[in-house]
């Protein structure tokens, strides 16, 4: 079973961070803290859930998901089926498209 003491999610934000070009004054802006604060974060094992939602959209990735997928929090539904006779088939095949599109992540 997964613990809280394997999964560090300083060092994974640290790690997307390094590879994203933007420097620790700018990335602080961007989520509204403190330069020192930053660097408290790559060291912190665990963080705020609101605080990680703006890390992961500042650095374009979903580190909640990351946690979700650590601790097997996903749910394990593939597939699901609803009607569409009510809209368009426009709408219809515009709908599909983009569930299959956000399948395949």
């Amino acid at each position: 079973m997964a613990t809280q003491h394997d999964f560090h999610i300083g060092q994974m934000i640290k790690a997307v961070f390094d590879e994203s070009g933007m420097t620790v004054a700018e990335f602080a802006r961007q989520i509204h803290l403190e330069r020192s604060t930053v660097y408290g974060i790559f060291e912190r094992p665990s963080l705020d859930s609101m605080l990680l939602a703006r890390i992961s959209l500042v650095l374009g990735h979903n580190f909640l998901s990351d946690v979700e997928e650590h601790y097997g929090l996903k749910a394990k539904t593939t597939s699901f089926t609803f009607h569409l006779d009510h809209i368009s088939p426009e709408l219809a095949r515009r709908l599909a498209a983009l569930l299959n599109e956000t399948a395949a992540f």
